[in-house]
């Protein structure tokens, strides 16, 4: 009798066991991280205007709650810059992923999508070496007369004009300071010091980018020099110079780099065209000629010829 007590106690301690572990919950939901990479589709959030404004820029960390059949039905982002955090909320509630698996059955899942905004750089910021490349061979064409220069540079004078559009060159930039004060003789020496050095600093598609600087800027430095005069004096221009100059941004242009602004990159075909033309120095041509500069400065920075 007691073996039989202790063998249906066995059987219902058994059954008991079994029957508890079968009815253990399970997690209605799991954390399973960083879930950027599990997702079957992640939409990219759009760049609020606001945003662009202040080039606000950064990681957006945003909380999301998955349900089984891998939608997210929440999204509330918990770090990143205000001005970018509902448009990454938007986004993540976009996003779709597998359904998460336990046991063979789908469950919630708890986690954090990351977006990285970087800030959407306009084509001025774009092309900013070239028009480094542009000012400085302007300067060097120009060096014994800075007269029409200090005028475009304004009241800061040159040094203070090029550092302030030019930060990053601040350093090898910095020998202008004396070069207003300079005697004629030295300024062509400190111009070219600072071109090698600026040089030096340059990489990649900068290069590119000074190179056509330095054309652009040759082309340039005799309509500088001319200055806003009612009627130019074609006869003190070369014209086989500027011919060269239109020549050597054509050959650039061919070799230019993908991601130099294509709308740019078109406006500077439109204007390197004339060196197709018979004669530049003609009042048609030059006429002509400036509304092309005028379309491709009003592409580089938008109302910078109103």
């Amino acid at each position: 009798m007691q073996n039989k007590f202790f063998f249906i106690l066995i059987l219902a301690l058994s059954f008991g066991l079994s029957n508890a572990s079968a009815q253990t919950p399970k997690p209605k939901s799991i954390s399973a991280g960083v879930v950027n990479g599990k997702a079957t589709s992640l939409p990219k959030p759009e760049y609020p205007a606001a945003a662009f404004a202040v080039k606000a820029s950064g990681a957006v960390n945003v909380q999301v709650s998955i349900d089984e059949n891998g939608n997210v039905i929440s999204a509330s982002a918990v770090s990143g810059h205000p001005l970018l955090r509902q448009a990454a909320e938007q986004a993540a509630r976009q996003a779709t992923f597998k359904p998460t698996l336990l046991s063979g059955q789908p469950v919630k899942v708890t986690g954090v999508i990351v977006y990285n905004f970087v800030a959407n750089k306009n084509n001025e910021e774009k092309v900013k070496t070239l028009g480094l490349g542009t000012v400085l061979f302007i300067l060097h064409s120009s060096a014994s007369d800075l007269g029409k220069l200090t005028e475009i540079f304004g009241p800061k004078g040159i040094l203070e004009g090029i550092t302030e559009e030019f930060p990053r060159f601040a350093e090898e930039l910095a020998p202008l300071t004396s070069l207003e004060k300079a005697p004629n003789e030295k300024r062509l020496e400190i111009v070219d010091g600072v071109i090698d050095s600026v040089l030096t600093k340059l990489s990649g598609s900068d290069i590119w980018q000074f190179e056509m600087g330095k054309n652009f800027g040759e082309f340039m430095s005799p309509f500088f020099r001319a200055g806003n005069k009612d009627e130019i004096d074609l006869s003190e221009f070369d014209e086989s110079a500027l011919r060269l100059n239109l020549t050597k941004i054509n050959d650039l242009i061919n070799s230019a780099p993908p991601e130099f602004p294509t709308d740019v990159l078109e406006k500077f075909k439109q204007f390197a065209a004339f060196d197709d033309q018979k004669k530049i120095l003609t009042p048609e041509n030059l006429q002509e000629l400036w509304k092309k500069l005028e379309a491709l400065f009003e592409t580089i920075s938008p109302d910078s010829t109103k």
